[in-house]
């Protein structure tokens, strides 16, 4: 997808960004304005505050359209996972407009979109909220990874790692503390943040669904 030239037909639509970066902003405004603009950007122009609904609706039109089911990186990312981008892009294009004065916004990192890793001093991207799950439960149980080392669920050739879910019980890594997948909403998450290639050893993988991408 062209990004520049989307926005830029989103733009003289009347669609505008024009309270990101303000730091007295409500949050929960420039979230929806986000949403708008970018359901218009993928050509969702019925009003929502959902992009969950969006996606959906994208979801619909694309397997209307082929046989093959689309690509989960040719949709937009759900609510929960949308909330925390439009938090950091609020949280940046605000210190960017203040970038030539000498009072920063005092907006705290941690609150938009960004976890404290106290362990290396640094901040890490926050998926979603802790108490937001990356699926039903039932969809979990479906998908587990077979990885028998320690490291192995890091990269993509990991079968939750490569559908952006956490490991959890079911798996053969047991989505412990052990396990490297930085999708996991556990603590031991921020220790992995990191994702390297995927040339992993180790990663012998059970799937309980068909994975037509990795045959």
């Amino acid at each position: 997808m062209d990004w520049e030239n989307k926005s830029n037909r989103c733009g003289s639509k009347g669609y505008t960004l024009d309270q990101l970066g303000k730091p007295l902003a409500n949050i929960v405004e420039v979230t929806e304005q986000a949403t708008a603009f970018m359901g218009a950007c993928y050509g969702i122009t019925t009003p929502t505050s959902s992009m969950t609904k969006i996606r959906q609706k994208l979801w619909a039109q694309k397997t209307g359209k082929s046989t093959a089911a689309p690509k989960l990186c040719s949709l937009p990312p759900t609510t929960e996972a949308f909330e925390q981008n439009v938090r950091r892009a609020h949280h940046q294009v605000a210190h960017w407009y203040s970038a030539l004065s000498g009072d920063p916004p005092t907006l705290a990192a941690v609150e938009h979109g960004w976890e404290a890793d106290d362990t290396n001093k640094r901040l890490i991207p926050r998926n979603m909220e802790d108490a937001v799950s990356y699926a039903p439960e039932h969809i979990l149980k479906l998908v587990r990874c077979g990885c028998t080392s320690e490291r192995a669920c890091r990269g993509g050739k990991c079968g939750c790692n490569g559908r952006q879910l956490p490991c959890t019980m079911f798996c053969t890594c047991g989505g412990g503390t052990t396990c490297s997948n930085p999708f996991n909403i556990t603590e031991s998450a921020t220790d992995h943040a990191d994702i390297p290639d995927d040339s992993d050893e180790g990663n012998d993988r059970a799937m309980d669904v068909d994975d037509e991408d990795d045959e």
